[in-house]
């Protein structure tokens, strides 16, 4: 397993899940479940959400932010879109309903559209901290890291240090400080006493990914160890099997990893591209091992291909660098990414695919 492989392609989309959280924390109740699971066909953990009717805007808030759980991104976002529509034609003014809107855009990597409609929400409310924290990281996903720490230091501006400094230290990581900002954040986190779950689950993943990409493997896995994985976003779940796999611990992310997918409405691709990652570092030791999940993310990339989509570009060049080694495919989907995307790993991604390509060309 190449340590180099990119870790933090994911995390970006459970920013969506944070700032609909950081919005709504005190205003609405989570609604979960969970139970030690019986068997690897058990249940592992349920939500639930509030009924439309009674209350839309609650609603499509928890829509969002249980969409971060696995297999419920594509529907909730769907649906979520689907009554937006309707809400916003008859209330356009509405900022909660707008800054629901720019999340959902923001989750279909329609950023320019995203930022208008921050831009918009910010001239009327200006202290409005998750617009804020949304507007910092279409930025650094998008590469322009100056306005992405301008983002952040408003954040500071209405009084949320943690959130702007975990904001700056993140954009600080992109540009060459990863050692520098590991270390302040690990200050800040334990000097900040009683932190929101969800914002400490966000950090958390914060800390172990930079930990991980200064070579620190147990300090990363410490830092993913306090929550449980059936209860974690996609985004915390892949973050945790690419430390797993770093380590050559590919069983592990079969028998912890594999029954959650499993036990989710559908698949995610992320999820599915780190267990047939697992399964195929089983198969190089033992030919006779099965390849379930290989031949499950086979079948998705096929879908993704047919619908030409361009939002998972990242998964799509992982499957053509690892799983079904294609030189040309996978640096045309890492090319297609980086055109999106323009944080630390999509460049390595795209780095990658070009090195192989051009060894392949050395060798024909």
């Amino acid at each position: 397993m190449d340590n180099n492989m990119p870790i933090l392609i994911h995390l970006r989309r459970y920013i969506s899940y944070l700032l609909v959280l950081v919005f709504i924390t005190t205003a609405t109740p989570l609604y979960s479940a969970s139970y030690v699971p019986q068997s690897d066909q058990s249940i592992v953990a349920s939500w639930t959400v509030p009924k439309p009717a009674e209350q839309p805007k609650v609603f499509i808030a928890q829509l969002i932010s249980d969409a971060s759980k696995p297999g419920l991104a594509s529907r909730y976002y769907g649906r979520a879109s689907a009554l937006l529509k309707p809400l916003l034609l008859a209330a356009p003014n509405d900022l909660e309903l707008q800054f629901y809107s720019a999340t959902v855009l923001q989750h279909y990597h329609e950023f320019e559209q995203a930022q208008k409609l921050l831009s918009e929400i910010l001239q009327l409310q200006p202290d409005h901290v998750a617009a804020w924290l949304m507007k910092a990281n279409i930025h650094m996903v998008q590469g322009d890291l100056v306005a992405a720490k301008r983002a952040c230091l408003q954040v500071l501006g209405q009084g949320s240090l943690l959130l702007s400094t975990a904001c700056v230290l993140e954009v600080n990581a992109e540009q060459g400080q990863v050692a520098q900002s590991y270390q302040q954040l690990q200050r800040v986190v334990n000097m900040a006493g009683d932190i929101p779950r969800e914002q400490h689950v966000w950090l958390k993943q914060i800390l172990a990914d930079l930990a991980q990409r200064q070579q620190l493997p147990e300090q990363a896995i410490q830092h993913l160890s306090g929550f449980p994985l059936a209860q974690a976003p996609v985004s915390y779940l892949a973050l945790w099997a690419d430390i797993h796999l770093a380590q050559q611990q590919a069983n592990l992310v079969l028998d912890k990893l594999g029954p959650i997918v499993m036990a989710s409405d559908s698949f995610d691709d992320a999820l599915l591209l780190r267990l047939a990652l697992a399964e195929q570092a089983i198969n190089s030791v033992s030919k006779s091992a099965e390849k379930v999940w290989q031949q499950r993310l086979t079948q998705r990339i096929e879908i993704r291909l047919k619908r030409n989509d361009t939002a998972h570009a990242a998964d799509i060049a992982r499957y053509y660098l690892d799983i079904a080694p294609e030189p040309l495919k996978a640096l045309h989907w890492a090319k297609i990414n980086w055109q999106q995307a323009k944080l630390g790993p999509d460049k390595r991604l795209l780095e990658r695919a070009l090195a192989i390509q051009n060894s392949s060309k050395s060798t024909t």
